[in-house]
């Protein structure tokens, strides 16, 4: 590939005007979603005020508009600095006080807007010069890709998903138009911190991982990388397994009469939920009012229960119902993503749906009422 690059500088009001003429893109095939929280923006704006260096932007001449002739320039390197300046500009964050480091800064911006600074500082800001690293017109989208991706192999706040993604892999768009549907939403799964940080890719990855191949062992994300690498070019089996995705989906809408709660909206959960929904697709076992109701009555015994509780069952049943709670109690809370715990949630939860050992939704309701009785 060589050393096909320069070094300038680009002042930050020809970015700006850059963005708003639509010349300088950001390419989310490789590139991360926006990530800095306000304490990051503060401290660039503030190493600006100060006429300090920010590091490099990398910026890559991709194409030509065929209706005007301008050159459309992809940023390779460097969407979260070009972010902060702009959200600053635009009066989405202040100077707050808490976050600034230098005192004379903090005296005289300190809680400002942008549109609170004097002109002199304004212009200051507009004309503040960015270090760029052009990229040559030659390079392909394939080893731009490549560069983004050595770029963050040493950057400590890229994180493993994130570094999948630029990839660019088949596997991982169909994991994000995944990661894109309502379901998600709707049961409230991810934070908007998970989204930032492409762990909804990540987990919708897991997902479709656990429809192709059962549940495996996460404690290391191996696997994942190893499917991003297998179906990087090519991914034949995607359609049915959405499809299978999809049909399990629906069967949880339907066995939470599509309410979301403390319970499903917990990523562990959801798992174990789809890995017991996957079975279901695969059996065609459908989902019975006697499975809702046996949902609803574990999923609020579970809530309330504590393994530290001195619960003795009367009966046979309501032993059974102990140790299937204390069961998956202690599966759900420590090495939730190992092999091990993983199966016990989904062969507990899926004995109680379906009523093995004879256990009814009354039994469960009968230790749900001892256990809200020690809570008072």
């Amino acid at each position: 590939m060589g050393n096909k690059f320069t070094r300038n500088t680009m002042k930050i009001t020809a970015i700006y005007n850059g963005f708003k003429d639509g010349t300088l893109v950001v390419d989310r095939t490789y590139q991360r979603k926006t990530v800095w929280g306000v304490k990051d923006n503060i401290r660039l704006i503030e190493t600006i005020l100060l006429k300090l260096i920010i590091p490099e932007i990398f910026l890559w001449d991709f194409d030509t508009d065929p209706n005007n002739g301008a050159t459309i320039t992809h940023i390779v390197d460097g969407q979260q600095r070009i972010n902060a300046i702009f959200d600053f500009i635009a009066g989405k964050y202040k100077l707050q006080k808490k976050y600034l480091t230098d005192n004379e800064i903090i005296d005289e911006y300190g809680d400002k807007y942008f549109e609170d600074l004097d002109d002199n500082t304004k212009k200051s800001i507009w004309s503040y010069e960015m270090s760029i690293i052009y990229l040559d017109k030659d390079f392909s989208i394939e080893e731009v890709r490549k560069m983004f991706y050595r770029l963050n192999l040493t950057d400590y706040n890229l994180n493993e998903q994130e570094k999948r993604n630029s990839l660019n892999s088949k596997f991982g768009t169909i994991s994000e138009e995944l990661a894109n549907e309502e379901f998600w939403s709707d049961y409230k799964v991810f934070s908007p911190r998970d989204v930032r940080r492409m762990q909804d890719i990540e987990y919708c990855s897991s997902i479709l991982i656990l429809a192709r191949e059962g549940i495996i062992d996460q404690t290391k994300n191996e696997r994942l990388d190893q499917v991003y690498k297998e179906f990087c070019e090519d991914y034949k089996d995607a359609e049915s397994d959405v499809q299978k995705v999809h049909r399990a989906m629906e069967l949880i809408k339907k066995i939470t009469n599509g309410e979301t709660n403390g319970f499903v909206n917990k990523k562990i959960q959801m798992y174990t939920l789809f890995s017991v929904m996957f079975d279901f697709v695969e059996n065609n076992i459908d989902v019975s009012e006697s499975v809702i109701q046996m949902f609803l009555t574990f999923e609020q015994c579970y809530t309330i229960f504590k393994n530290e509780y001195d619960l003795q069952g009367e009966t046979e049943e309501e032993r059974k119902v102990l140790e299937y709670l204390k069961k998956y109690k202690l599966a759900s809370s420590e090495g939730v993503n190992k092999l091990s715990n993983r199966m016990i949630r989904f062969e507990v939860l899926k004995k109680i749906l379906l009523q093995f050992d004879s256990i009814e939704s009354k039994v469960f309701e009968l230790i749900k009422q001892r256990m809200e009785e020690l809570v008072e």
